[in-house]
């Protein structure tokens, strides 16, 4: 009698566990983004991700924090509205499907030539570079001979994005140097992360050379690079007096400077279209590829 008992025990035991892992393995709707619908207000992992994919779809969530605020609302209607969805900002099961469709598209991969670029390929593929660089991790527009690229064809996903994202080229000799001149104060707003903050440009001829206003700024700057000093260049957006202009900046304390009270030991530099170094007196071809990036092309 026991021993029976002690089978029916076992045997319920199996089956519970049987049924909770299928529940576990079960997929829930939009892998990814959980079974809860996201809006305003929601927080969370999921919710962070939902401002990265945004985001590299070129739609703007006025930065990734994982807090589904008023511009992540406005980001999903933008959204919505371009791909004939329901408009009302909630990412549910339809825009889920939609984002995902997106994002995935119909992936091919392609192997570099000679005498490739990302623009060429896009066009080849009926694709866009943004969504080539996303795809890759690419965080510049040059790609190498032999290199790979995974290519998501997102010809059911081409969205007029908001210009308000990006900047616009200026020429560093004719234009960007006499609309961001010395002692001009700017807001810098970084392409990927969203975070901006606020610098003023003391010198520099070739390029800007700047410093953020205050700690408070140094620090915002610093998260955008891990909370680290760096010499890697990214893909930023200088504003002065409502203009938006395409640059690329580094973040690395360097030289002289003249505030010594925002915990940065030096100066740093921020190019455009067509500006030059200090030392070598080169275009740089990687500051180059972030001013692109930041004019959205």
């Amino acid at each position: 009698m026991q021993q029976r008992k002690r089978n029916k025990v076992t045997a319920g035991l199996v089956v519970l566990l049987v049924l909770s892992t299928a529940l576990i393995c079960l997929p829930s709707v939009g892998a990814g983004y959980g079974e809860e619908i996201l809006q305003r207000g929601s927080h969370g992992d999921s919710v962070y991700r939902l401002q990265q994919d945004l985001t590299s779809l070129g739609y703007d969530t006025s930065g990734i924090d994982g807090w589904f605020g008023i511009h992540t609302y406005n980001a999903v209607k933008e959204f919505q509205s371009e791909q004939g969805l329901k408009v009302d900002g909630i990412l549910g099961t339809a825009s889920i499907k939609a984002l995902e469709k997106c994002l995935a598209g119909n992936t091919a991969y392609y192997t570099v030539k000679s005498g490739d670029t990302l623009s060429a390929i896009a066009s080849r593929y009926k694709t866009t570079v943004n969504s080539i660089m996303a795809a890759n991790n690419l965080n510049s527009y040059i790609i190498l001979i032999g290199d790979t690229l995974k290519i998501p064809s997102n010809n059911n996903c081409e969205v007029s994005r908001s210009v308000s994202r990006y900047g616009k080229m200026a020429d560093w000799w004719t234009e960007a140097q006499y609309i961001f001149s010395r002692g001009k104060v700017a807001k810098i707003t970084d392409i990927d992360t969203g975070i901006s903050y606020y610098t003023i440009r003391k010198a520099g001829s070739n390029h800007a050379d700047c410093q953020p206003l205050t700690a408070a700024d140094t620090a915002k700057m610093k998260q955008i690079y891990g909370g680290q000093w760096s010499w890697t260049r990214r893909a930023v957006i200088v504003e002065v007096d409502g203009i938006k202009l395409a640059a690329s900046q580094n973040c690395m304390p360097h030289g002289g400077q003249s505030i010594y009270d925002n915990n940065f030991p030096g100066h740093y530099c921020i190019h455009f279209l067509n500006s030059r170094t200090h030392g070598t007196n080169r275009v740089d071809e990687n500051h180059q590829a972030m001013v692109y990036k930041a004019a959205g092309l």
